[in-house]
């Protein structure tokens, strides 16, 4: 019996793959391995099927198969952590995807499916790390852009998540999910205005709780009035610049820092101990300044109390 023809069943597999018949193609794919095993783009073409079928355990052992044939071959390990993102198994997907930037530092798709990893994880800088780096490699990718919204809304900072939808939206003002994405974060954002208190939890509560008593306005000269509103507009303007310096340093040195020293925590080997120690480092000179910012925002909070109770009698 005459041996068949692997690269015409190869070829028909793949039109068939293009037609979306995708069981049909298995059948193909899987006549040319029964006489070549060691076919590492047909195993990658049976994947592929597979996984568009949902059946990912058998996708993941073909692509399993594609890396021991091609162990350099970074697109491969980029496909396993997508189908270990879909299992919702992100533990393993993170793992597998950062062998596959290790193996090409310009992957961008292995920098976006670290980005929905880490979302999973619920390790928010790390994920927002990733999608900027996909978003360094490729500005105009959409879904990143979406995600990394989608991500900075979960980690209540509306305002940027905004700036995000809206570049998508400036590349397609008819992506739909972005524009959901707008509307949520600019909900959120309105919400957040409305219910802002400048003492947050940062003031202490416990003056707060006690036993109400009769409060009155106090009685004030025109001149006092007019001293009044001018030093309740200082501080309201002092505690406003605070608060944004607390938000500014947040956003942008603290997250940088922690993202930095998560990265030297996750590698072991020796050659990166100086970058966690670097990043150690880092963070507590960041944090010091939060405390000492957060320090100043409890001063002049403390002096807004204080001239509240100086213009009411009880």
């Amino acid at each position: 019996m005459a041996a068949p023809d692997l690269e015409a069943l190869f070829k028909e597999g793949r039109q068939l793959f293009r037609d979306r018949k995708y069981q049909e193609a298995i059948s193909y794919f899987e006549r040319v391995l029964k006489h070549d095993p060691d076919q590492a783009e047909v195993h990658d073409a049976l994947a592929m099927a597979h996984f568009v079928l949902k059946q990912y355990e058998l996708a993941i052992e073909h692509f399993s198969r594609v890396a021991q044939l091609q162990p350099m071959n970074a697109s491969v390990l980029v496909n396993m952590g997508a189908v270990y993102n879909r299992k919702e198994d992100f533990q393993k997907a993170a793992e597998i995807l950062k062998k596959a930037v290790a193996k090409d530092g310009k992957a961008i798709e292995a920098y976006y499916n670290l980005g929905i990893a880490y979302r999973g994880l619920k390790q928010f800088p790390m994920s927002v790390n990733a999608y900027k780096e996909a978003l360094r490699l490729n500005p105009r990718m959409l879904d990143a852009l979406q995600n990394l919204g989608n991500v900075l809304l979960e980690m209540n900072n509306p305002k940027a998540a905004i700036e995000q939808y809206k570049k998508a939206l400036e590349l397609n003002p008819e992506f739909e999910r972005a524009q959901r994405g707008l509307a949520r974060a600019e909900e959120a954002q309105s919400k957040a205005v409305a219910n802002f208190n400048p003492f947050g939890r940062l003031v202490a509560e416990s003056p707060m709780k006690q036993a109400p008593a009769e409060i009155r306005p106090k009685t004030l000269t025109d001149e006092e009035r007019q001293s009044d509103r001018q030093l309740l507009r200082r501080l309201m303007i002092e505690l406003h610049a605070s608060g944004q310096q607390m938000m500014d340093h947040l956003r942008d040195r603290l997250e940088d820092d922690v993202v930095q020293l998560n990265r030297g925590v996750q590698q072991s080997t020796k050659s990166v101990s100086n970058l966690l120690f670097s990043s150690q480092e880092k963070f507590q000179q960041s944090f010091q300044k939060f405390r000492e910012l957060r320090k100043d925002f409890q001063r002049i909070s403390k002096e807004l109390r204080v001239h509240e109770a100086d213009v009411t009698v009880r």
